[in-house]
This record gives structure tokens, C-alpha cells and sequence, in this order.
């Protein structure tokens, strides 16, 4: 090969490897690409956050951003004296993530559940359960401490039938209401407390049961307690 086409062909080379190797970049930073929400049941704050890594390493090569989404019904909590005023948030719980190349949820995201409710608007784009709270004074204290519970115990796949308790079936009579959610949650906790039974998951079952009972007594759920702490049977690795 004389030397003019042997510098051609080098240029031509290094102009393909160079263009691969910025469309392979190109490529890695687009499937790294994280984008997400966050719920805290420590205060009830939601962000947005996202972040650049480099796909199978975990290497975070962009510092992650974070954008404040939180919804009106966090500052009537505080108000109702149910949150903390001024609290820094220490947990955070999925409501969703995503990036380029996998736009399927991870399975931890169960936040979503109450963020869907919390974000409601009706037909004038009013938020739900702000208006819910207006319309329902003296039940609003009864109703968003089991709520807030059940999210600082991330039963989140039981609270939309507390949700839609509130929504459709509530009793205008306070002490009617507090009975029959006190009913349904101590049920919700029960179903949950005998699934992490069966999968071995002993102290959530535990604490689960004993809010169970809290919110009403039930034969069932204290067998079961009983059972849980007499096993004797160590816990589950998760």
C-alpha cells in the first residue's frame, strides 16, 4: 500500500472508531439515564429526582437533581397537627423510576398507591381529598392517622381501600366512620401480617398484628400474634 492510501485508510479508521465510540457513549449515557419520584412518609414530601450512571457498574458519573413536587395536602396535615412542622425527611419510598432502556416500574415502588390519591383532581382540577377534608371536618383527624401509619409501615397495597373508603362508602356519623375504618384497617393489617408470615418476615408480621389489634380486636390476628412469637422459628432472610 503506498503511503497516501495507507494515512486515507488511518484517517478513515480513526474517524469510524472515534464516531463509534461517541455513538457508544452516546448510547451508555441515554440507558443511564434515571428519572424518578420519591415519597416520605416522615412528612409527606414528594420530589422528582434524576441522575446519570454508567449502566451495569452503577457508576454515578451526573449528580443527582432533585425537584420538590409536594402536594397541597401535606401543609393541611401540619395544620391538623398529624405531620411535623419543619421536619427533615429520612426515609424516602419509590413512587416510580425509569430510564432509556427500561421504562418497566421496579417492583419497590408500592408508594405509588397513596401518591396516585394525593395527586387527584376532580373535573375543576381541585385536589380531591383537600376538599374532602372541607367537606368533612370532624372526620379528617380520624381518618389520616391510620394513613400516615400505614405509609410509615409501607402498607401501601392496602391503602387504597382505605382511600376509597373515604371516598364513596364514609358514614357522615364520626363515631359510625371511626368503626368502620378502624374495622378495615385492622383487616388490612392482618391480610399483610399473614403474607409476610407465610414468607417468613416474623417481626413486620409482629408489628403488623399488634396494629392490627390496636385498631380493633380480633381473634384472628392475636392466634396469629401468639403463633409469631412462640415459633421460635428465626427470621427470613429478605
Amino acid at each position: 500500500m503506498t503511503p497516501p492510501k495507507f494515512f486515507s485508510g488511518l484517517i478513515i479508521f480513526l474517524l469510524i472508531s472515534v464516531l463509534g465510540l461517541v455513538v457508544g457513549l452516546l448510547v451508555l449515557t441515554l440507558s443511564g439515564n434515571i428519572e424518578g419520584r420519591e415519597f416520605s412518609p416522615d412528612n409527606f414530601a414528594i420530589r422528582r429526582f434524576s441522575y446519570t450512571k454508567i449502566p451495569y457498574l452503577d457508576w454515578v458519573i451526573m449528580e443527582k437533581k432533585i425537584v420538590d413536587e409536594t402536594v397541597p395536602i401535606q401543609q393541611e396535615l401540619i395544620d391538623l397537627g398529624l405531620l411535623p412542622l419543619n421536619s427533615t425527611a429520612k426515609n424516602w419510598h419509590l413512587i416510580s423510576e425509569s430510564n432509556f432502556s427500561n421504562s418497566l416500574l421496579p417492583p419497590e415502588c408500592d408508594a405509588r398507591f397513596l401518591i396516585h390519591y394525593l395527586d387527584l383532581k376532580d373535573s375543576e382540577y381541585a385536589d380531591v381529598f383537600l376538599e374532602w377534608n372541607l367537606e368533612h371536618p370532624d372526620l379528617a383527624p380520624l381518618f389520616w392517622p391510620h394513613v400516615i401509619e400505614m405509609a410509615r409501615q409501607e402498607s401501601y397495597l392496602k391503602i387504597p381501600e382505605i382511600m376509597e373508603f373515604a371516598l364513596t362508602d364514609c358514614p357522615k356519623n364520626p363515631t359510625e366512620f371511626s368503626n368502620e375504618l378502624n374495622t378495615l384497617v385492622a383487616q388490612a393489617y392482618l391480610e399483610l401480617a399473614e403474607i409476610d408470615y407465610d414468607l417468613g418476615r416474623l417481626e413486620r408480621a409482629k408489628v403488623r398484628l399488634q396494629l392490627s389489634l390496636d385498631a380493633e380486636s380480633s381473634v384472628s390476628a392475636q392466634n396469629l400474634l401468639d403463633k409469631v412469637s412462640n415459633s421460635g422459628v428465626k427470621e427470613t432472610a429478605q
